[in-house]
């Protein structure tokens, strides 16, 4: 993911199609709040969203990292909002690819312009059109350091993406309907595409999109998964080694499922491969 940290007051350099923020919509905003500030140290502060109401923006060390607000649909889920610096033609862009607007466009005071759209791949994500000074801090303990869409349609996914983003995209795996994709702007990997595997699907099962949040490695992945049990959450996937660190998946008290992962741990493997079960 392209080093999006921590710069100097000014314009934000971000690149179209960029991951600019995530936001937890859950059926418990206290209790998730509570469950994030004990496992990363988040503190909050309200901003308003004239949609969907007062909204908690999440911040460590001073830095934005992420967005909370109340789900309207008893189902509690991370979004990812990728960065459009004109959010009307990005989504009339989609639009004509087949996506679809679920939550219209508003403005929230120190964050920017914002939507809510699904894919013809089924998946929900965002586009942001960031104010001038909006910050989004990645990369570090705590902070967003990776994204994966999970979806059965994973050649509807890559197109879609490809032609509104411009994604170059590089698969791994024995077919293109199973295995992985990294999405690429030139020379930098922006996010992936995972293939559900059809024997886990359930009734229930949902294409989304998993976020990866840092750990410290004086922590590390095994302690951080005990503690986030302590706290109430639940294990999806055990702790395993990848490329990108040593991972685990997880889900909060309130349902919403994330990855944990320390860089720090990485082994030498090209992809995560993460065997996440679906069913919701």
């Amino acid at each position: 993911m392209p080093d999006m940290v921590r710069v100097d007051p000014g314009r934000w350099d971000v690149a179209e199609g960029t991951p600019c923020l995530i936001e937890l919509v859950t059926t418990d905003v206290g209790a998730a709040c509570e469950f994030y500030a004990g496992l990363f140290g988040w503190e909050y502060e309200a901003h308003d969203d004239p949609w969907a109401g007062t909204h908690l923006l999440a911040h460590q060390d001073g830095f934005p990292v992420a967005s909370i607000g109340e789900c309207d649909d008893g189902r509690s889920r991370w979004r990812l909002y990728l960065a459009t610096m004109d959010s009307s033609a990005t989504a009339a862009r989609a639009g004509g690819l087949g996506g679809r607007i679920v939550v219209p466009r508003s403005r929230v005071p120190g964050l920017g312009v914002k939507l809510v759209l699904t894919s013809p791949a089924d998946d929900e994500f965002g586009l942001l059109e960031p104010d001038d000074r909006w910050r989004f801090d990645v990369g570090l303990p705590g902070t967003l350091v990776w994204a994966e869409l999970v979806t059965i349609k994973a050649q509807t996914a890559d197109h879609f993406y490809g032609e509104l983003f411009g994604y170059a995209a590089e698969q791994f795996g024995t077919e293109h309907r199973t295995g992985y994709a990294v999405w690429y702007l030139g020379e930098e990997s922006v996010l992936a595409r995972v293939s559900m595997i059809r024997e886990h699907l359930t009734t229930g099962t949902r294409p989304h999109w998993l976020v990866y949040l840092g750990v410290d490695e004086e922590v590390g992945t095994d302690e951080l998964v005990r503690q986030a049990i302590a706290r109430g959450g639940r294990v999806r996937v055990d702790p395993y080694d990848s490329g990108l660190g040593r991972i685990a998946v997880l889900r909060d008290p309130t349902g919403a499922r994330f990855a944990v992962v320390d860089p720090a741990q990485a082994a030498e493997y090209g992809t995560t491969n993460n065997d996440d079960p679906y069913d919701d």
